[in-house]
């Protein structure tokens, strides 16, 4: 497999750098590189949800070029999107299951920052067996209350939508019986409660949320009732690919190689950390071509990268702080981790790199299942 760029490639790369040129020194001048105004900018710069369809505000990028204009993003260290669930997880699925009038309503708002998406799917009990989901959701005069609880939601507080599962069919086992709804986050009091999960890194970047006869309307039904299972399909195929390809370290929420690279040039290193930065540039660089074959012949076999890169951002983290011996170990006195590059934060988070977007052993079973082929378990 060629895995040089194409001169389309190329091209495309110039154009994003172009335009991070100017538009990330100025957002940064402005003050405005952070939540929704720079997802706004993005928007206006048409790298908003690159990947969504033209007639939909994107620009019809297949997952190699997506892939690409998020490196570039990377490299210039612009900030991570908080639309990231609406323009990756949410908005593909409403796009290839919703209904003309859910793309008008949903699309645009998600596609400039003007709303913002979480994703309620996992549960105490049915984290990674999905499937086992036990939150229900009941019709009544044209709408549905649910009751229940998510656990592990990113950006719950600060969202105003959700894409959940709820079980519709009381009777029903497994994936039947469950639907898909863009469930409205600002609720009457009572009927939502949300509660962060503090880290150890000081963060509450997760949270429990708790319903309560907490209302959707009947048209927040994405699909069909009773087949949320495939909307959930399309919506975690989209997740692991967005995650799979990012090299790693904090899905593109901290240091990078480039940062340790620089570490390294200021730190002594033994005739073993030298091996270790060696270990890691090379594995680097095989993540990032099996990602540009993965993504150019099987998505599901995205779940290479994803557990191959997962665990090099865990070392990564790990080896840092190794360079920073005792520095890495200090606390400021409001318990954050400060340090050049966000290393002692970064470690903290980094065991969450293997369970989130599926775990491991998740990982593991979609490609022994879907891509080799193999019989399932029992």
């Amino acid at each position: 497999m060629d895995l040089r760029l194409t001169p389309g490639q190329e091209s495309l790369r110039r154009e994003v750098r172009e335009w991070l040129a100017e538009n990330l020194e100025d957002a940064s001048r402005q003050g405005t590189l952070a939540g929704r105004e720079w997802q706004r900018r993005l928007a206006e710069g048409g790298w908003g949800a690159p990947a969504w369809p033209v007639e939909h505000g994107g620009r019809g990028a297949g997952p190699f070029e997506s892939h690409l204009i998020g490196q570039e993003l990377a490299r210039a260290g612009a900030p991570g999107s908080i639309a990231v669930i609406g323009t990756g997880w949410a908005g593909p699925a409403i796009i290839a299951h919703g209904s003309e009038d859910q793309k008008r309503r949903f699309l645009p708002r998600i596609l400039d920052g003007q709303e913002i998406w979480c994703q309620l799917f996992s549960e105490p009990d049915a984290g990674s067996d999905l499937a086992a989901l036990r939150t229900r959701a009941e019709r009544t005069n044209g709408t549905w209350k649910i009751h229940g609880q998510k656990i592990w939601t990113s950006y719950a507080r600060e969202s105003d939508y959700g894409i959940l599962l709820a079980r519709t069919d009381p009777d029903s086992k497994r994936q039947y019986g469950i639907t898909c709804f863009a469930f409205p986050m600002r609720q009457a009091d009572g009927r939502l409660e949300i509660r962060p999960i503090r880290q150890m890194d000081g963060r509450a970047t997760f949270n429990e949320v708790f319903f309560d006869a907490a209302e959707v309307p009947d048209d927040h039904v994405i699909g069909e009732i009773g087949g949320g299972w495939v909307v959930a399909i399309t919506t975690l195929m989209n997740e692991r690919t967005n995650l799979s390809t990012g090299m790693g370290t904090l899905w593109g929420d901290g240091p990078t190689l480039a940062d340790l690279v620089s570490l390294a040039r200021r730190s002594e290193l033994t005739p073993m950390q030298r091996q270790k930065m060696a270990e890691l540039h090379i594995l680097s660089e095989a993540i990032r071509l099996t990602a540009y074959r993965m993504l150019s012949t099987n998505g599901s076999a995205a779940s290479v990268t994803k557990l191959a890169a997962d665990r090099w951002g865990q070392q990564v983290n790990e080896l840092a702080i190794e360079l920073l011996g005792m520095e890495g170990l200090v606390a400021d006195e409001q318990g954050g981790f400060p340090s050049p590059g966000g290393w002692q934060r970064a470690f903290l988070f980094a065991p969450a790199l293997t369970i989130g977007g599926g775990t491991t052993e998740v990982q593991k079973n979609i490609l022994a299942q879907r891509v080799l082929g193999l019989p399932r378990p029992g």
